[in-house]
C-alpha cells in the first residue's frame, strides 16, 4: 500500500511540474499560440465537452453515462471535471440492481501527435447493502476512490472532435472498486 502512495505522489509531482513547465514555455513564446487568448485569459474556444457511454451485458449488466467538461490550456495540456452514473444489475444470487454515482477530475497531456497520457481521480458512492454489508447498518452508502493513470490514442473525427481509446490502471484498486485492471475506455471529445 505504501508503494502505491509513493507512486501516486511521484506521478502528481511530476505531472504538476511538467504542466507548469509546458504552460510557461507556451506563454512566453513570442508568437502567441492560436488556442490561447491574446490577453492570457479565458477563451471559450478552449472548452472541451464530451465523455463516455458504456454498456456491459451478461450476469452483470452495467450501463455507464459519464459526461465531462474541460479546458485546453495549451494545445497539449487540458484539465477537466466529470460526473459518472452507473446502473449496475447482477443476476447472480442474490440478484440485485443499484445505482453508482460520483464525479472525477482529470488531466491529459498530448505526448505525440495523437498519443496522450491521462491521470484521473474519481470518487464514487456505492450502496452499502450490496457492496459492503459490514458497514454500520445506519450507513446506506459509502465512497470508493480510484486513482486512474494511463494513456491512450485519439482518432480525429472532425476539426475539434476526437474519439479517444484509453488503457488505464487503478492504482488503489480494492475489493470494492467497480473497475478491474486494466480499465479500458472509449470516449468522445469535441
Amino acid at each position: 500500500m505504501k508503494s502505491y502512495l509513493k507512486i501516486i505522489c511521484l506521478f502528481i509531482l511530476f505531472f504538476s511540474l511538467e504542466s507548469k513547465l509546458v504552460f510557461s514555455q507556451e506563454f512566453v513564446q513570442s508568437d502567441v499560440d492560436a488556442s490561447i487568448s491574446k490577453d492570457g485569459g479565458f477563451n471559450s474556444d478552449n472548452l472541451i465537452f464530451g465523455g463516455g457511454l458504456g454498456f456491459q451485458f451478461g450476469t452483470s449488466t452495467i450501463i455507464n453515462v459519464a459526461p465531462q467538461v474541460g479546458y485546453r490550456f495549451t494545445e497539449k495540456l487540458s484539465f477537466g471535471v466529470g460526473v459518472t452514473y452507473l446502473h449496475y444489475a447482477s443476476s447472480l444470487p442474490p440478484a440485485f440492481s443499484t445505482s453508482i454515482y460520483g464525479g472525477n477530475v482529470f488531466g491529459s497531456y498530448l505526448v505525440f501527435e495523437n498519443v496522450f497520457v491521462r491521470a484521473e481521480y474519481e470518487l464514487l458512492s456505492l450502496e452499502s447493502r450490496y457492496f459492503n454489508p459490514f458497514i454500520s447498518s445506519d450507513q446506506e452508502r459509502f465512497n470508493v476512490s480510484s486513482m486512474l493513470v494511463g494513456g491512450g490514442y485519439r482518432f480525429q473525427l472532425g476539426e475539434r472532435s476526437y474519439l479517444n481509446l484509453l488503457v488505464m490502471w487503478n492504482l488503489n484498486e480494492s475489493q470494492y472498486s467497480p473497475y478491474t485492471n486494466p480499465v479500458i475506455r472509449m470516449n468522445f471529445e469535441f
